[in-house]
């Protein structure tokens, strides 16, 4: 590899520490000698990659066929009952307390309310 063209007296520290790493990062990648297995052993390793890939993408393939197969299966159980049900369940909520409470409430058990909400001060006054 080429040194740097500035003379050391001129480089900052930066600078150095800059062709240190340039010079780790060509040894690092320095080219292997070329023999007759290359491309082979490229393959396998290129293979065994593929390979733990292939496995993850099998499984999460499952996982999205099991979720709409669950999908579906929920669909169709929330909407064929609604075809198939009795016309007792399509009573709204009020209709169902009322319902309720009609098969509850006997006619002795009525009992009258009190109007609470409007208070004449002039009956309690006679009543004194």
């Amino acid at each position: 590899m080429k040194e740097s063209m500035m003379p050391s007296e001129r480089r900052s520290p930066e600078e150095a520490r800059l062709d240190m790493l340039f010079r780790a990062y060509y040894s690092a990648c320095e080219p292997n000698p070329v023999n007759a297995n290359f491309m082979p052993e490229l393959w396998q390793k290129i293979e065994r990659a593929q390979s733990a890939t292939f496995s993850f993408q099998r499984i999460s393939k499952g996982f999205v066929t099991a979720a709409a197969a669950l999908s579906l299966a929920l669909a169709v159980v929330g909407f064929l009952p609604a075809h198939l049900s009795s016309p007792q369940y399509h009573a709204t909520y009020v209709d169902a307390l009322a319902a309720h409470n009609d098969t509850l409430v006997h006619p002795a058990d009525v009992i009258d309310y009190a109007d609470l909400t409007h208070f004449d001060p002039s009956d309690d006054a006679e009543e004194l």
